[in-house]
C-alpha cells in the first residue's frame, strides 16, 4: 500500500525505520496529509480494539453514552438483560443520529421520524411502515459493533472479523493485573481539543524526553529520566521509573497507596501506551489514562481520566482531595497545549526537517513504527 506522501518520502521513511540510535522523526506530511489520515481511519481506528469507557459508567440498565470515533458516531449502553452493547449511532431510515449525549433511557427514538430502537438495538417502532410492501422490523435494527471488557475497561472494535480482545491485549493484562483496575472506580474525565494531528498528541503523551523541561513546574521532577526502564511489546510499551508521581503538584498522594500493592510496585511507577491510542499510567495510588481521537487531519481530541480504589471513593473528603489531582491535570494540559499546536505548525512548514530521536524517545519511536506498520505494512 502506498500514497503520494509515502512515495515522496520513501528515503526519509527508511531512515525513520532504522533502530533508535540512527532513526529520524517522520516528515511533517505524515501529520498534515488527508490521504494518510484516511488510511489511519480505515486500518487503525477501523480495525483495532479501542477503549471507550469504564463499566461503572454504565451501572444500570439503560445507561448510555454517545461518542464520535474518527468520524463514526456510536452508542455504548447497558441493555435490560445487563449486557453491554455497542452500536453505530445511525438510524436505519435516513442515517440521522438516534440519540446524543449520555444518560439513562428505556429506548432510543430517532428525532427525525420517530423510529424507535430498544437497548438491544432492535427496531420496535416505525410509523406508517406497515404500508411498505415486505417491510420487516427485524431487518432494520441498529448495526452492532464488537464489544468486550478487561479490568473494568470497555473496548469496541468496528471490524466484525477482529481477533479477540484478550489476544489483542496480550501480556498487557499480566503487566497491570497487580494494580487491580477492576477494583478501581473513575474519579473524573477531562475532554481537551488540540489544534494538532492526533498522532502528535499521542506521541506527546509517551514522550518522557520533554518532562524535565516542559513539565518541570508540575510533575516532571517526580519522574527522573535516568531511572526510566523501557520495554516494548507487540501491544505497546512500558516505561518503569523509580519514585512517586501521583499527579498532584506537590507529588504527595492524597489518599495513601493502593492497599493491594507490594514490593517493587510500591517503589516504581509505570508510564505505558496501549496501541493504538491509549496512554496508560499506573502509579502507587491511582491509574490514569488518556485516549486520543482524530477530529480532522489538523485537529484532535483527548480524554483524560483518573481512577482510584473503590474504597478511596467512600471517604468523606474524597471529592475535596480529588480536586488536587484535577488541578494538576489542568496545569499539565495548559503546559502541553501551546507546544502541541506548535508541533502542527512546524509540520506544515517547508522549513521543517525531521531531527534524530533521543534515547528517551524510545516509546515515540515504537509508536511511530506501529502506525507505519498499520497503514503501509511492516515491509515498507
Amino acid at each position: 500500500m502506498s500514497t503520494q506522501v509515502f512515495d515522496k518520502h520513501r528515503v526519509a521513511v527508511k531512515r525513520t525505520r532504522e533502530n533508535l540510535g540512527n532513526s529520524r522523526h517522520l516528515p511533517g506530511d505524515f501529520y498534515t496529509s488527508t490521504d494518510v489520515e484516511a488510511l489511519e481511519r480505515t486500518h487503525i481506528f477501523g480495525q483495532e480494539w479501542l477503549c471507550v469507557g469504564r463499566q461503572e459508567e454504565f451501572s444500570k440498565p439503560g445507561d448510555y453514552r454517545t461518542l464520535d470515533i474518527a468520524g463514526e458516531p456510536i452508542i455504548i449502553c447497558r441493555s435490560k438483560s445487563d449486557t453491554m452493547r455497542a452500536f453505530y449511532n445511525i438510524c436505519r431510515h435516513r442515517g440521522t443520529q438516534v440519540v446524543t449525549g449520555s444518560g439513562n433511557r428505556n429506548n432510543f427514538i430517532c428525532p427525525y421520524h420517530a423510529w424507535t430502537y430498544d437497548l438491544d438495538g432492535q427496531l420496535r417502532g416505525a410509523p406508517y411502515t406497515e404500508e411498505i410492501e415486505g417491510f420487516c422490523r427485524s431487518d432494520f435494527g441498529l448495526k452492532a459493533l464488537q464489544i468486550d471488557s478487561w479490568g473494568g475497561f470497555i473496548f469496541v472494535n468496528f471490524d466484525p472479523d477482529c481477533q479477540s480482545l484478550l489476544n489483542s491485549l496480550g501480556s498487557f493484562t499480566d503487566v497491570f493485573a497487580p494494580y487491580r483496575p477492576e477494583d478501581c472506580r473513575m474519579g473524573f474525565r477531562i475532554r481537551v481539543e488540540y489544534d494538532s494531528n492526533w498522532k502528535a498528541v499521542a506521541e506527546n503523551f509517551v514522550d518522557v524526553y520533554h518532562l524535565a523541561t516542559l513539565h518541570a513546574e508540575s510533575f516532571g521532577t517526580n519522574q527522573p529520566l535516568e531511572s526510566y526502564e523501557f520495554t516494548t511489546y507487540p501491544w505497546g510499551y512500558t516505561g518503569r521509573f523509580k519514585g512517586l508521581s501521583p499527579m498532584t503538584l506537590d507529588g504527595i498522594p492524597r489518599f495513601g497507596l493502593m492497599p493491594w500493592l507490594s514490593g517493587d510496585y510500591l517503589e516504581y511507577g509505570y508510564s505505558a501506551h496501549l496501541f493504538p491510542n491509549m496512554g496508560f499510567y499506573a502509579r502507587q495510588d491511582n491509574i490514569h489514562w488518556v485516549s486520543q481521537w482524530p477530529i480532522d487531519v489538523n485537529r484532535s481530541v483527548a480524554e483524560l481520566h483518573i481512577m482510584f480504589p473503590e474504597e478511596f471513593h467512600e471517604r468523606s473528603d474524597f471529592k475535596e482531595k480529588l480536586a488536587d489531582y484535577e488541578q494538576c491535570f489542568n496545569v499539565v494540559i495548559e503546559e502541553d497545549m501551546a507546544m502541541i499546536a506548535a508541533l502542527q505548525k512546524g509540520f506544515a512548514s517547508k522549513g521543517f526537517e525531521p531531527g534524530p530521536l533521543s534515547r528517551f524517545e524510545k516509546a515515540v519511536h515504537h509508536v511511530i513504527q506501529y502506525n507505519l506498520d498499520r497503514i503501509y505494512g511492516p515491509s515498507q
